[in-house]
C-alpha cells in the first residue's frame, strides 16, 4: 500500500532534478520539500535511487501493465513516451547519474513487457527459446530507441516512433516465428 509520503517524495524528486543533478540531491532537501522528516524517507526508501526506481515504476509500469495486450501495446508505448517527454529532466538525470543502468533496466523491462504481449498473441509458446530471444532483442531495441530519443531532446514525433516500432514488431515477430515453426 502506498502512503502519502511516497508520492510526495516522488514529486519532490521531480522538482529538484530541474534544479540540481540527481547525484547532488540530498535526502534532507527531498524530505524538506516533501514535508516529511529524514526518517520517513528512510522508512520507505534506501536511497535516492530507490526513490527514483519507485517513481518510475509507480508512474509508468503500473499504468502499462494494466490490460497490456497485443492490440493496445502501441497505445501503451505512446503513454510511456509521453511520460518521458513530460519528465525529460528526471529521465536525463537518471541516465547521466552514477546508477544510469537503473533507467536502462527499467526501459528494458518496459520494452520486454510490450514485446511479450505481441509475442503471446502470435505464438503462445511463451517459454520457447526463440520467444525469449525475440523478447530480449526487441525489448532492448525499444529501450535503446527511447534512450536515443531522450538524448536527442525528444525531437522525433512520438507517433513516428510508435509507428516504426509497430511495423517492426508486428511484422518481424510474425515472420520469425513462422519461419521458426516451419523449420
Amino acid at each position: 500500500m502506498v502512503s502519502h509520503a511516497e508520492p510526495e517524495l516522488a514529486n519532490a524528486l521531480k522538482i529538484l532534478v530541474k534544479q540540481l543533478p540527481l547525484d547532488k540531491i540530498t535526502i534532507d532537501s527531498l524530505a524538506d520539500l516533501a514535508h516529511v522528516n529524514r526518517n520517513t524517507f528512510y522508512y520507505h526508501f534506501d536511497d535516492i535511487y530507490d526513490l527514483l526506481k519507485w517513481t518510475l515504476e509507480h508512474d509508468i509500469i503500473m499504468q502499462l501493465q494494466c490490460d497490456l495486450t497485443a492490440q493496445n501495446w502501441s497505445e501503451k508505448y505512446e503513454i510511456a513516451l509521453s511520460y518521458v517527454a513530460a519528465n525529460k529532466q528526471l529521465c536525463l538525470e537518471a541516465l547521466h547519474s552514477q546508477k544510469h543502468d537503473l533507467l536502462e533496466k527499467f526501459l528494458f523491462e518496459l520494452g520486454s513487457q510490450m514485446v511479450q504481449s505481441v509475442m503471446l498473441t502470435i505464438d503462445n509458446a511463451k517459454s520457447s527459446p526463440i520467444a525469449e530471444d525475440l523478447i530480449d532483442f526487441y525489448g532492448s531495441a525499444i529501450a535503446a530507441q527511447i534512450i536515443k530519443w531522450l538524448i536527442t531532446d525528444c525531437k522525433t514525433p512520438q507517433e513516428r516512433l510508435v509507428t516504426r516500432a509497430h511495423l517492426i514488431l508486428n511484422g518481424a515477430i510474425e515472420f520469425i516465428t513462422s519461419k521458426h515453426i516451419a523449420e
